[in-house]
């Protein structure tokens, strides 16, 4: 009994939490950022989608003003509009995704900035996407220059490092010898 008992709990600690959840092809997931006409971000706003009449979902801004709901639709949905609604404006959005793909994550990024949509990935620091790269190889380099550096400096303090002179004869095992007449 006690062998069931330890299975079973195993089982349950073993089933992932997504399994609660709908599939993939039947969630869709619209986030974004609500943010006023200065592009600061509205912390606790609501946000709400409406499919015609009916409350499909809400979600709340967070103190960055970003939020996430989860939208139960299915591949006939396709096209469909939706509007968000919040206390700064309104939008209506357009559902697309590809049906015949039902592994992928149907993510549709929704901002609302100023009072208007702006669709598509909101990048709240402004930085460009090549920066990063860049910076990549940049700190690459500057960590290659110090380590060059700090080799050089122990070769200067032992000279038996650096291959030249006495040290390197006694390397090789050339040892001098002294010449007796």
């Amino acid at each position: 009994m006690r062998f069931f008992v330890v299975i079973l709990l195993t089982l349950c600690l073993a089933t992932n939490n997504a399994l609660a959840e709908h599939e993939v092809d039947h969630r869709y997931t619209v986030r974004g950022y609500i943010l006023d006409a200065q592009e600061k971000a509205l912390a606790d706003q609501e946000v709400q989608a409406y499919d015609g009449a009916s409350l499909l979902a809400r979600a709340r801004t967070d103190s960055a003003g970003f939020y996430s709901m989860h939208l139960h639709l299915h591949n006939e949905d396709k096209g469909k509009e939706i509007r968000l609604r919040t206390r700064s404006g309104e939008a209506d959005i357009r559902i697309s995704f590809d049906p015949a793909d039902d592994t992928t994550q149907r993510v549709h990024d929704a901002n609302i900035v100023g009072g208007k949509l702006v669709e598509g990935s909101l990048n709240r620091f402004r930085i460009p996407s090549w920066f990063y790269p860049l910076a990549g190889f940049f700190a690459i380099g500057f960590i290659l220059v110090m380590l060059e550096k700090r080799r050089r400096k122990k070769l200067r303090h032992n000279p038996s490092m650096s291959g030249t002179g006495k040290a390197r004869s006694v390397r090789r095992g050339r040892k001098k010898k002294s010449r007796r007449h």
